[in-house]
């Protein structure tokens, strides 16, 4: 089984969570390729530099929408991510998106930030990684007007059934996590199954979200397999054969060599 963790954030907590012991540990449990996912600037220059050590770790650049910070400042930030998503090390644009389950950055400078980025995604020609937690409805309009040059990945999806639809139509790709395996996500498992497979991910979110036969310790890539596991039986699908197509899906949305 070849598995690839579309999001992680192996520079989280490094001290004590070191990158190298964990790559290890996944890539004998069959993981072939990681997207080590920035919250901010500083961080992007941190997975940067991983990847650089790393053939199978690709780093993205972005700002997470609780990380935006004050208006005066979001412009110069969104400058310096312009320059920053220049070098071509860099794979996707984010994570950014919107975030009002908490309030740690105001709404407007959220979507100010969002716009921001798709617009270094489309003109760097790059998929965006997008985190949404209780703003659907507020980051859709927002997705539809950057649409039809916009592509991505919906990342941690978490919304159920009834946005998967839209979401396909601008250009998403869809990841599922680890909480799809908790008993109390059947939205999620209803939704699994509405994804055609050829817009199918899966990933991590570590070292958060960890999957329900880990659930309580630190999430880490390795434990990507189990969320495979569960969205093959859920399609009802031969695990090994989900785990290569979600593979080769990742590959084309980040421009890798499958």
């Amino acid at each position: 089984m070849r598995l690839f963790d579309t999001h992680c954030h192996l520079t989280w907590d490094e001290e004590q969570q070191p990158a190298p012991p964990r790559l290890a540990r996944a890539r004998e449990a069959g993981v072939a390729g990681f997207v080590c996912v920035a919250i901010d600037l500083e961080n992007a220059v941190r997975c940067r530099s991983l990847a650089a050590d790393h053939a199978d770790v690709y780093p993205s650049v972005g700002i997470h929408p609780n990380d935006v910070g004050a208006s005066a400042d979001l412009p110069a930030k969104l400058d310096a991510l312009v320059d920053l998503a220049a070098d071509p090390a860099f794979v996707a644009i984010g994570e950014t998106g919107l975030d009002f389950f908490r309030d740690w950055a105001d709404p407007q400078v959220q979507k100010d930030s969002l716009v921001g980025h798709l617009k270094v995604a489309i003109a760097r020609d790059l998929p965006v990684i997008l985190h949404c937690r209780d703003a659907m409805d507020d980051l859709l309009p927002i997705l539809r007007d950057h649409a039809p040059q916009l592509r991505g990945i919906m990342h941690c999806y978490s919304a159920g059934p009834d946005t998967i639809e839209e979401l396909l139509q601008l250009g998403m790709h869809i990841s599922f996590a680890g909480n799809l395996t908790y008993p109390k996500s059947q939205d999620l498992r209803d939704a699994c199954r509405l994804v055609p497979e050829e817009r199918l991910l899966v990933e991590t979110d570590a070292p958060f979200l960890a999957p329900q036969p880990r659930r309580g310790k630190k999430n880490e890539p390795a434990f990507v397999a189990f969320t495979l596991e569960a969205l093959a039986a859920e399609r009802g699908v031969d695990a090994d054969a989900l785990a290569e197509r979600t593979y080769r899906n990742a590959c084309e949305v980040f421009g890798l060599e499958a």
